[in-house]
């Protein structure tokens, strides 16, 4: 009897919790449901959202221009920069103007400049296209990025990134499949021309001014394929030392009066080295990382990728805009490149030094324009 009575309260316990379950499920389960369907359709609606403002045009911060002393338009400085893009965990600052119907160029910096450097070029050119300036990873606006910046590499990846995700997006539907030009001063030209190099299909053409980078050393012998075994631990003494050295030239380089002293040096045009410039300068040497970036950009990892490579590489429109008074990367930088490149365009500038676009302005743009008039179409 106590097994059966047993038996017995334990199906009713049974029966008492399978009808509440009904109960609460014919109570809950709609509301859940109803809930489901909200989250769904929430989640549906911010995808679309998300995929609208990719495909739409992207906002953008609106340049000033200014007029200088001697009558020159100018984009006006603004501490604070204009545009951030996210480019693998890393914030990139650039800066936009010019019709989006029209043909895309993009001006790169050189060493320790930024976006603002092409201050003078961007009003002019922007008339007839759709100019961008970017700052490279490590300089300017954006981030000091603890990363390889061995042979450019990054700046290549950046470079393309930036055309596929933010140029082509910001053309709209006219492109999707456009190609840039590029223009890179200095440093920037070594990233312009091995980008050029790389991505044909992203380059349309490339203006090198005053462009830097190594040539081979027909006089150093060839390097072993395996390196001997004192290598790495040279490497690393080497490195150790070398970061020292550049830790305290970088505390002096970046200090305004010495930033000022050394663009006097390499410019003809001195009333173009104003405060706005040594403050664009000075402002990113600021970070608490850029010392570690100076080193690493002055340290390569890996034997250099040299000018006479990226050149054999080369298969578009190639313009050699240099200042002849360039104390640093002479004119007969220029002529080689030209041996190496025969279809290569030049125009010397007599009145500018290494920074011809903001040293020489007016005929850097001249010069600039000439020569994207004459492109093919993309």
């Amino acid at each position: 009897e106590i097994t059966s009575c047993s038996k017995m309260l334990a199906q009713r316990a049974t029966n008492v919790r399978v009808q509440s379950r009904a109960r609460c499920n014919a109570a809950v389960l709609p509301k859940v449901q109803s809930l489901g369907r909200v989250v769904a359709t929430a989640a549906g609606a911010a995808s679309t959202e998300q995929v609208a403002s990719t495909s739409a045009s992207l906002p953008v911060k609106e340049l000033h221009y200014e007029t200088d002393k001697n009558g020159l338009q100018r984009v006006k400085y603004d501490k604070e920069g204009w545009n951030f893009w996210q480019w693998q965990g890393h914030k990139v600052h650039w800066a936009v103007a010019g019709p989006k119907d029209a043909p895309p160029v993009l001006l790169i910096h050189g060493y320790g400049a930024s976006a603002y450097h092409w201050r003078y070029n961007i009003p002019e050119l922007s008339k007839k296209y759709r100019v961008y300036a970017l700052c490279l990873l490590g300089f300017g606006w954006s981030q000091k990025a603890l990363v390889d910046y061995t042979n450019g590499r990054q700046w290549v990846a950046q470079i393309s990134d930036f055309i596929e995700q933010v140029v082509r997006p910001d053309l709209g539907a006219s492109g999707a499949a456009a190609k840039v030009a590029l223009a890179g001063n200095s440093l920037g030209g070594y990233a312009s021309l091995a980008t050029g190099s790389a991505r044909p299909d992203l380059v349309r053409a490339v203006a090198l001014l005053n462009g830097a980078g190594p040539f081979d050393d027909p006089t150093k012998p060839p390097r072993p394929e395996e390196p001997a075994w004192y290598e790495p631990a040279l490497n690393a003494v080497v490195g150790a030392v070398k970061r020292v050295v550049l830790f305290f030239a970088f505390m002096r380089a970046k200090q305004p009066a010495r930033i000022k002293e050394v663009l006097d040096l390499v410019y003809v045009s001195k009333d173009s080295v104003d405060g706005d410039l040594v403050d664009s300068i000075v402002r990113p040497a600021l970070d608490p990382a850029a010392s570690e970036v100076f080193y690493r950009i002055n340290h390569r990892t890996q034997p250099p990728v040299t000018v006479n490579k990226l050149l054999a590489g080369l298969q578009v429109p190639l313009l050699l805009l240099w200042g002849l008074k360039d104390p640093w990367i002479t004119p007969s930088r220029a002529d080689a490149v030209r041996s190496l490149y025969p279809s290569a365009s030049f125009v010397g500038l007599s009145n500018a030094g290494h920074c011809p676009h903001d040293d020489s302005p007016k005929e850097s743009n001249e010069a600039l324009l000439n020569w994207l008039d004459t492109l093919p179409a993309a």
